[in-house]
Protein backbone atom coordinates (compact mmCIF):
# COMPACT_ATOMS: atom_id res chain seq x y z
CA UNK A 1 0.00 0.00 0.00
CA UNK A 2 1.40 3.35 -1.00
CA UNK A 3 1.11 6.49 1.05
CA UNK A 4 0.09 9.68 -0.61
CA UNK A 5 1.17 13.16 0.45
CA UNK A 6 -2.37 13.69 1.76
CA UNK A 7 -1.97 10.67 4.05
CA UNK A 8 1.25 12.11 5.42
CA UNK A 9 -0.46 15.48 5.94
CA UNK A 10 -3.27 13.77 7.85
CA UNK A 11 -0.76 11.88 10.01
CA UNK A 12 1.14 15.09 10.70
CA UNK A 13 -2.07 16.97 11.55
CA UNK A 14 -3.19 14.11 13.77
CA UNK A 15 0.07 14.31 15.71
CA UNK A 16 -0.30 18.08 16.05
CA UNK A 17 -3.85 17.66 17.34
CA UNK A 18 -2.71 15.00 19.82
CA UNK A 19 0.10 17.23 21.13
CA UNK A 20 -2.28 20.18 21.30
CA UNK A 21 -4.81 18.06 23.16
CA UNK A 22 -2.18 16.85 25.64
CA UNK A 23 -1.06 20.43 26.23
CA UNK A 24 -4.66 21.52 26.80
CA UNK A 25 -5.14 18.70 29.31
CA UNK A 26 -1.97 19.70 31.16
CA UNK A 27 -3.16 23.31 31.34
CA UNK A 28 -6.54 22.15 32.63
CA UNK A 29 -4.83 20.17 35.40
CA UNK A 30 -2.66 23.16 36.27
CA UNK A 31 -5.70 25.46 36.28
CA UNK A 32 -7.48 23.04 38.60
CA UNK A 33 -4.49 22.98 40.98
CA UNK A 34 -4.36 26.77 41.00
CA UNK A 35 -8.11 27.02 41.52
CA UNK A 36 -7.96 24.61 44.46
CA UNK A 37 -5.00 26.51 45.95
CA UNK A 38 -6.72 29.89 45.77
CA UNK A 39 -10.36 28.89 46.37
CA UNK A 40 -11.86 30.77 49.27
CA UNK A 41 -8.72 32.74 49.97
CA UNK A 42 -8.28 34.80 46.80
CA UNK A 43 -7.86 38.01 48.77
CA UNK A 44 -6.17 36.57 51.87
CA UNK A 45 -2.48 37.12 51.26
CA UNK A 46 -1.45 35.31 54.43
CA UNK A 47 -3.28 32.11 53.47
CA UNK A 48 -2.05 32.27 49.90
CA UNK A 49 1.58 32.70 50.94
CA UNK A 50 1.40 29.95 53.55
CA UNK A 51 0.05 27.47 50.99
CA UNK A 52 1.97 28.59 47.89
CA UNK A 53 4.23 25.53 48.14
CA UNK A 54 1.22 23.38 47.19
CA UNK A 55 1.31 24.53 43.57
CA UNK A 56 4.99 25.19 43.02
CA UNK A 57 7.57 22.70 41.79
CA UNK A 58 10.39 21.33 43.98
CA UNK A 59 13.22 23.53 42.61
CA UNK A 60 11.16 26.71 42.56
CA UNK A 61 13.16 28.33 45.32
CA UNK A 62 10.07 28.68 47.50
CA UNK A 63 9.95 27.18 50.96
CA UNK A 64 6.90 26.55 53.10
CA UNK A 65 6.04 29.45 55.36
CA UNK A 66 3.82 28.59 58.34
CA UNK A 67 0.77 30.80 58.74
CA UNK A 68 1.94 31.62 62.27
CA UNK A 69 5.02 33.27 60.72
CA UNK A 70 2.81 35.73 58.86
CA UNK A 71 1.05 37.44 61.76
CA UNK A 72 2.81 40.80 61.50
CA UNK A 73 2.53 43.05 58.47
CA UNK A 74 6.29 43.23 58.09
CA UNK A 75 6.47 39.42 57.90
CA UNK A 76 3.77 39.36 55.24
CA UNK A 77 5.60 42.02 53.25
CA UNK A 78 8.86 40.07 53.41
CA UNK A 79 7.18 36.82 52.34
CA UNK A 80 5.34 38.57 49.51
CA UNK A 81 8.58 40.07 48.22
CA UNK A 82 10.20 36.62 48.28
CA UNK A 83 7.23 35.17 46.39
CA UNK A 84 7.48 37.92 43.78
CA UNK A 85 11.15 37.12 43.24
CA UNK A 86 10.41 33.43 43.01
CA UNK A 87 7.55 33.88 40.53
CA UNK A 88 8.74 36.82 38.46
CA UNK A 89 8.96 36.02 34.73
CA UNK A 90 12.52 37.38 34.38
CA UNK A 91 13.75 35.17 37.23
CA UNK A 92 12.01 32.14 35.74
CA UNK A 93 13.71 32.81 32.42
CA UNK A 94 17.10 32.87 34.16
CA UNK A 95 16.33 29.52 35.81
CA UNK A 96 15.17 27.94 32.52
CA UNK A 97 11.68 27.19 33.79
CA UNK A 98 9.44 24.90 31.75
CA UNK A 99 6.33 26.30 30.05
CA UNK A 100 4.14 24.63 32.69
CA UNK A 101 6.18 26.21 35.50
CA UNK A 102 5.93 29.61 33.81
CA UNK A 103 2.18 29.16 33.47
CA UNK A 104 1.71 28.33 37.16
CA UNK A 105 4.00 31.18 38.18
CA UNK A 106 2.13 33.68 36.03
CA UNK A 107 -1.23 32.69 37.48
CA UNK A 108 0.04 32.63 41.07
CA UNK A 109 1.83 35.96 40.57
CA UNK A 110 -1.42 37.57 39.41
CA UNK A 111 -3.47 36.13 42.29
CA UNK A 112 -0.87 37.24 44.84
CA UNK A 113 -0.74 40.75 43.34
CA UNK A 114 -4.51 41.12 43.75
CA UNK A 115 -4.37 39.84 47.33
CA UNK A 116 -1.45 42.18 48.09
CA UNK A 117 -3.41 45.18 46.80
CA UNK A 118 -6.27 44.32 49.16
CA UNK A 119 -3.85 43.74 52.04
CA UNK A 120 -2.07 47.08 51.71
CA UNK A 121 -5.37 48.92 51.33
CA UNK A 122 -6.52 47.49 54.67
CA UNK A 123 -3.27 47.64 56.63
CA UNK A 124 -2.03 51.14 57.47
CA UNK A 125 1.04 49.88 59.32
CA UNK A 126 3.03 48.65 56.30
CA UNK A 127 6.58 49.98 56.40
Amino acid sequence: MTRTPQDEDRTWCGQDEKQHSEKDMELEFLDEDIRLWSAGKELNIRMLLSTLHQILWPNSGWYTIPLTSLLESSQVKKAYQKARLCLHPDKLQQRSATPAQKYVAEKAFSILQDAWAVFISQDVFII
